[in-house]
This record gives structure tokens, sequence and C-alpha cells, in this order.
């Protein structure tokens, strides 16, 4: 499993640059067609706006109702590299009913470069998190604690969020659409993939944008 600084590394500027201007649908298509699930369910959906491109940092969480803090994830925050991304995965728990990230920790976030957050399950103090401008990526917005309902199982080890595993390195793409995770062993080759998919489709808007046939131009692109 690759080290942060060398995922960091690999996700260098310019391939950062590129992932940013790729749509995740696109991305979701060039990981299906590789044997990929890289899509996460329709409900993660970006609760703070802004788009994120990140190596995962991962926390995996399980039911309980031991009230503990989530010290490990207060850790990995203190700790995390700047450009990454925190997801925090439910492996299957339905923790739509329990905010797994609040203000506090998304101030430490901030101010650490974090690039933002992905929950398999719900945020809150919204409010403050939207004056930080840090995007975040859930399942529900509702104030209830996590204390009493679920306990952090383990840090940057693979989880489940949403139904994608995620391993930590991985790259997270997030936008309006929604959520996709790149296996960090295939990212060169989806990068590739992903470029030329969106220079095709580039090229059908344009001629869809000059009142061609749609049926034609899908024929002679073989792509929609």
């Amino acid at each position: 499993m690759p080290s942060s600084l060398t995922v960091m590394e690999m996700l260098n500027e310019n391939l950062r640059k590129i992932l940013y201007g790729i749509p995740t649908a696109t991305l979701s298509d060039v990981l299906d067609n590789m044997g990929f699930q890289g899509c996460m369910s329709y409900d993660v959906k970006p609760v703070v706006e802004g788009k994120i491109v990140g190596p995962a940092l991962t926390v995996g969480i399980k039911k309980s109702t031991v009230k503990e803090a989530p010290l490990k994830t207060l850790q990995l925050i203190d700790e995390a590299p700047p450009g990454s991304v925190i997801v925090i995965g439910a492996n299957g728990y339905d923790a739509r009913d329990t905010s797994l990230l609040g203000g506090l920790m998304a101030t430490a976030a901030k101010a650490r470069g974090v690039e933002g957050f992905v929950l398999d399950g719900g945020v809150r103090d919204l409010e403050e998190i939207k004056s930080l401008k840090i995007p975040v990526y859930a399942r529900s917005i509702i104030p209830a604690t996590i204390i009493g309902r679920f306990i952090v199982e383990e840090v940057n080890k693979p989880i489940v969020c949403s139904g994608v595993k995620v391993k930590p390195g991985d790259i997270v793409v997030g936008d309006y659409d929604g959520v996709v995770v790149i296996p960090i062993e295939v990212l060169n080759e989806a990068v590739e993939k992903a470029v030329e998919i969106d220079r095709v489709e580039k090229l059908e808007a344009e001629e869809l944008k000059q009142g061609k046939s749609i049926i034609e131009t899908i024929k002679k692109y073989t792509r929609i």
C-alpha cells in the first residue's frame, strides 16, 4: 500500500489539474469499463459545495452504544497531509441518522489544508462548515452526535463507504454529480482513458451545438 508521501508524489499538480477538469460521470464510466465499482451511492451529495480531488485518508466506524469520542479521527485530522480527502465509511451500517462531522473537526481540517470530507452518514454544524468553505459530501444533514451511536474501529485501513471499497491513498474525486474513487494502482490508466473520453465528448458537443443529429453524432464517435 503506498505511503501518503508516495501517493502525494504520484498525484502531482499536473495530474491533479487534469482530474479537476474531468467530470465524475466520465471517471465512473471509465472505472465501469475497467471492472471497478468506483461510484458511490446516489445519496452521497455535496452538502458544502466544491470539487474535491485528493488521496483518501480512511476512517472505519461501527455501531456501538459505548459513549466514546472519535479520538482516532481527531488524531487523523491532526496528522493529515495537505490536499488529502478524509473518507469516513460505515462499512455497511446505516449512519444517516448520525453526524460524522461537526464544526470543530472541520475547522481543524481546514487549517491543515485538508481537501474535503466524504461521509457515509450525516454532518452537522452546517452553517459553520459552509463559512469555512471546505467541501463536504454526505448522505444526510442531522444534529445527532456520533457518541453513543458509533465508535471508530480503525483508521487508514480499507473501508467500505457508501457501497465502494476505499483504500488509503486511493484518489477521491467529487463534484455536483457525486463521488468516485479511483484505485491508486490504476490511476494513470484511468486518467488516460478519461482524458480521451472527455476529448471525444467535447467534439460531440460542438457538433450538436451546430444542430447536427444526435443519433448520427453518436454513431460517428461511438460515445454517449
